[in-house]
């Protein structure tokens, strides 16, 4: 099995999503940092790596994260389902695919896939 580094993770999420310059880079790093960080996979120097096979979900969050800003913006955003203007009734999203929260952090299924290369520490 073939690992990736942070560096590389970026290059080849940014290739995969044609993405140019260097504004998603942090992002891209951040959603790398994160699934390290759960995994808690480490080469034999004792840096972070990642297993390549997880390449697509770190590619799919920082997609998903492309077009949830794209549609919403980056600011404080409350996923409003429904609402009323007549007595004033609204629904909000607090779960979900969809969600704030699962775009920007991971979700149940996300945390199924990462499960399969988790390592405990005693």
């Amino acid at each position: 099995m073939s690992v990736m580094d942070k560096a590389t993770t970026i290059a080849t999420v940014k290739a995969n999503l044609n993405i140019t310059g260097t504004d998603r880079d942090l992002l891209i790093g951040d959603i790398w940092q994160n699934v390290v960080n759960y995994i808690n996979w480490k080469n034999n120097e004792g840096s972070y790596v990642m297993p390549e096979e997880l390449e697509p979900l770190v590619r799919a969050k920082t997609k998903g994260v492309i077009d949830y800003e794209a549609s919403f913006g980056s600011g404080n955003v409350l996923d409003v389902a429904s609402q009323t203007e007549g007595e004033c009734s609204w629904t909000f999203n607090i779960s979900g695919a969809s969600s704030r929260d699962s775009v920007y952090g991971f979700s149940n299924s996300d945390f199924g896939r990462l499960n399969m290369f988790r390592k405990l520490r005693w």
